[in-house]
């Protein structure tokens, strides 16, 4: 009910502003022919007559997106309550972001046709109908000219939206789920922050990418070629009826070229218009990129070769303002594993994201540097931090494991064989298809995939930030022996709001407030 109020007066409105463009012709059709010819109050009248046209073209506008905001809302409320219908397997083997991609894609469209081309489609058709019978009074050869043009249209972009709507159909599955993949990369803020650079991360992006772009291209090839001929066809029809309408009516050579050129002109003027708008926006979005460059991380300037001992001097963590704990202070040597413990509130995981640098702080030493002075990529090369939020991207099992690392056959063959994934190869293999965010898996099947993920790293430093947190006791020690078994070679941090560490750690830090 509101949409057909709001076509009914979009309808009114875009007849109005049609009727108002068409006033100013007819007058000077009417005014060219009288005895009084052009007046200053004819010109003011026609002045007052374009004015009105371009009102109402703002008033349209500014009607248009008032409405578009409870349209969208509304439209958006209804597809997303479909979607929390939806059978679980469907959801979860399909993607949510996939999905709300999805929705979002479906309501700009909808809201693209229903708000102004569906309007105008019918306001345009009525207009044509009172141009073609205008000048069939004045010649029946150039209306019946300007007839031909309706079905060369209609039928032409028939046929072009009906490949167009195959096309565009792989186009936004394509699309979503080529960024459904990338999200599920980029989404994993904890992992991505420790790395030492991500060359193979942006590889691994570039099928997506692919598939995105290249779909892409190839619709717009086939809409862009295809409207362009019947654009030119259109204007091509234009530019000879005009010089029909001259021959047969003034029969001046002068007003022949002023007719076609003064349309090229002012066409050619739009374009540029359009350009000068295009790049606008682009303006925009480069300054808002160039305002990332005042946000970026902090960096060091020299390079370590490995980390043999880390000394912590901290009075006090905190972080953005809020006082967490006092007092950490130790040195801490290769084959050391350090069980960090603490009340909830106590900054654990704060800590721990002190070593890769995710924050940066004083009183932090390796090798008797201090951090801050470290390289980031340096570093980070150095150190494996495995958290509770588990980066698990949907792919399969073999992207998984080597996500962010170049594949190697023969590191996939040892895989195969280490006891922490055993269990996980019992009902997959490396080719099954991982669900977003592993809805197909396990908490401890997560943990076991990024540990081994992590195994032939061979990094100085090790960070467990509540990896064992919500599995099972069992899993649980099978993740702590494997990554332990070779810990004379490393540093290792363990953070657990339970015991299991004690039987492990050789040092402890307590937290306190």
């Amino acid at each position: 009910m509101k949409y057909r109020r709001f076509f009914i007066l979009m309808f009114i409105l875009v007849l109005l502003g049609g009727f108002a463009s068409l006033l100013s012709p007819i007058l000077l059709n009417v005014w060219s022919g009288d005895d009084v010819g052009f007046t200053k109050g004819r010109i003011l009248i026609l002045l007052v007559v374009l004015l009105s046209s371009l009102i109402l073209e703002v008033i349209f506008t500014i009607f248009r997106e008032k409405f578009a905001k409870e349209f969208n809302i509304g439209n958006f409320k209804s597809m997303i309550n479909k979607f929390f219908l939806l059978d679980y397997d469907e959801i979860n083997d399909k993607g949510p972001t996939n999905l709300v991609e999805r929705i979002v894609q479906a309501v700009n469209n909808i809201y693209i046709f229903m708000t102004g081309d569906y309007v105008q489609i019918w306001t345009s058709a009525l207009i044509m109908i009172v141009i073609l019978g205008m000048v069939v009074i004045k010649s029946k050869i150039i209306a019946s000219i300007m007839f031909i043009t309706i079905p060369i249209n209609y039928f032409g972009y028939k046929s072009l939206n009906k490949e167009l709507s195959k096309r565009s159909e792989v186009l936004q599955k394509e699309t979503a789920a080529g960024w459904q993949q990338i999200l599920s990369i980029t989404g994993q803020t904890d992992y991505l922050k420790q790395c030492d650079s991500y060359e193979n991360i942006i590889e691994q992006m570039e099928p997506s990418l692919n598939k995105i772009y290249g779909i892409m291209a190839d619709v717009n090839v086939l809409a862009q070629s295809a409207s362009k001929v019947i654009i030119s066809l259109n204007g091509i029809i234009q530019t000879m009826i005009m010089v029909l309408v001259v021959y047969q009516m003034v029969g001046d050579i002068s007003l022949i070229l002023f007719t076609i050129l003064m349309p090229l002109y002012f066409y050619n003027l739009s374009i540029i218009t359009r350009s000068n708008l295009n790049k606008r926006d682009m303006n925009i979005s480069l300054e808002f990129i160039k305002e990332w460059d005042s946000k970026l991380e902090d960096d060091g300037h020299k390079d370590i070769d490995s980390i043999q001992e880390i000394i912590l001097d901290i009075d006090e963590l905190s972080i953005k303002g809020k006082h967490l704990a006092s007092n950490i202070k130790g040195v801490y040597k290769k084959g050391d594993i350090v069980w960090i413990k603490g009340e909830s509130g106590t900054g654990k995981s704060t800590l721990a994201k002190l070593f890769p640098k995710f924050r940066t702080i004083d009183s932090i030493y390796i090798n008797g540097m201090d951090i801050r002075d470290i390289k980031n990529e340096s570093l980070r090369a150095k150190v494996d931090y495995f958290s509770q939020n588990v980066p698990i991207i949907k792919g399969t099992l073999r992207e998984n494991l080597f996500f962010n690392k170049a594949y190697d056959a023969n590191i996939e063959d040892k895989l195969r064989y280490e006891p922490i994934l055993q269990s996980v190869l019992k009902t997959k293999s490396m080719d099954t298809l991982i669900g977003e965010g592993g809805a197909n898996l396990s908490g401890g099947e997560k943990q076991k995939i990024a540990i081994s993920r992590g195994l032939y790293d061979e990094r100085d430093l090790l960070i467990l930030d509540e990896v064992t947190s919500n599995i099972d006791r069992e899993s649980s020690e099978d993740i702590m022996n494997q990554i332990l078994k070779d810990s004379q070679d490393r540093i290792v941090f363990i953070i657990s709001h339970d015991s299991l560490p004690e039987k492990y750690a050789n040092k402890i830090i307590n937290l306190k407030l």
